[in-house]
């Protein structure tokens, strides 16, 4: 469900796909983020076929106008698990309100692994 918002200049609407690139750029941009894994069984079979999802490791849940994000992913090894965590929740926090111009409630790092 796109985020929708109004303002003196008419109503806004933001796909969700949008706002999933958004936080993908954010986070593989982010120290120590080693890759963002699929949190669905459907999303592996579109890498088989050379067709990956925008929203690969990311789920968005809009409700009355605030934004709550679950990323999914996988940290390289040797950081500190919950600086990275940290700073992912705080770039996506305020990269998503920047583009948005909605509030984001809360940000979820789920850490699925460590990559060597």
């Amino acid at each position: 469900m796109p985020l929708q918002t109004s303002n003196i200049y008419g109503n806004i609407s933001v796909s969700d796909d949008a706002v999933a690139m958004v936080v993908r750029k954010v986070a593989m941009d982010c120290y120590g983020i080693a890759e963002l894994v699929s949190r669905r069984i459907i999303d592996s079979f579109r890498i088989l076929f050379n067709q990956e999802s925008v929203s690969r490791g990311i789920k968005i849940v809009t409700v009355d106008n605030r934004i709550f994000i679950d990323v999914y992913c996988l940290i390289a090894s040797g950081v500190n698990q919950e600086a990275v965590k940290n700073s992912l929740k705080s770039a996506i926090t305020y990269h998503v309100e920047m583009f948005t111009g909605m509030r984001v409630k809360s940000v979820e790092v789920h850490v699925v692994g460590l990559k060597l």
